[in-house]
């Protein structure tokens, strides 16, 4: 067998290769084709496309082309309220999880819109929220806040005891999204110059933030003295020595250097 006859051997075989990897392959569209289209068939024939999570969103993240995708969905397998829109999305927040590959709904931008009951003696307040307020837009509704105010003179408390009535809408961009809460109606014209010259700052204080406050007070203050030095008529000065310096009672000998000398010998 000559050289010349194996390389055209060997070529007609690479050929005949490509075309049956290429037939196969060919073959195998063909057939996910079949399935797809009895499977549109069987479930009614029309297609949509959904906006659907790429990636596990939780409440709080933003709606962006790095965390969704549209994809193909037999419309009668389609949840309600399905998103079909990208657009309509995109920059928005999730307020109920969506787990990865499960089609967005409205119910994902469910915005708790609920207003609790304002509490006796205080009146509702609506503040913008701003980058620089302090809170995050998911705080839970019912809240505990304090408001300062920040300047260059310093920090002034400005309200307390304030309660969130009602949480940021998730489907509301930065720019609009407002918070609700109650103060007492002696404060709010403190707050609402804090928050519209943008010095108001609110601050979420532990439930023994108090407490505390009453501890440190409480430790400036000076100690009572003993009851038998009270009774020798001591003076309530510098601790040790106001016993050192308490006068006998009524009756009581006196003591001097050297007559307690001359006792002890």
């Amino acid at each position: 067998m000559s050289k010349r006859f194996r390389l055209i051997f060997a070529g007609a075989c690479a050929v005949l290769c490509m075309m049956l990897c290429s037939l196969y392959a060919s073959h195998v569209r063909q057939e996910a084709d079949r399935v797809r289209s009895e499977a549109i068939e069987r479930y009614g024939g029309e297609v949509v496309k959904l906006v659907v999570a790429t990636t596990a969103l939780e409440p709080g993240d933003v709606v962006s082309r790095s965390n969704v995708a549209t994809r193909d969905w037999l419309a009668d397998m389609a949840p309600d309220g399905a998103i079909t829109d990208l657009d309509k999305v995109l920059g928005q927040e999730i307020s109920v999880p969506a787990a990865n590959g499960a089609p967005l709904t409205d119910v994902n931008f469910r915005a708790d819109e609920a207003m609790a009951e304002v509490p006796e003696g205080h009146v509702a307040l609506t503040l913008p929220i701003t980058d620089k307020l302090g809170i995050p837009r998911t705080i839970a509704q019912g809240s505990m806040l304090e408001a300062f105010a920040v300047s260059d003179d310093g920090t002034a408390k400005v309200a307390e005891g304030m309660h969130v009535l009602s949480k940021p809408s998730g489907n509301a961009s930065l720019s609009g999204a407002q918070i609700t809460v109650s103060v007492k109606p002696e404060d709010v014209a403190a707050v609402l110059e804090a928050s519209a010259e943008g010095t108001l700052r609110l601050v979420v204080p532990a439930d023994d933030a108090a407490g505390e406050a009453t501890g440190d007070a409480d430790a400036e203050a000076p100690a009572e003295l003993p009851v038998d030095q009270v009774q020798n008529g001591a003076e309530p000065s510098d601790g040790d020595e106001a016993s050192d310096t308490a006068e006998p009672s009524d009756g009581a000998p006196e003591a001097t250097g050297s007559e307690g000398q001359g006792a002890g010998q």
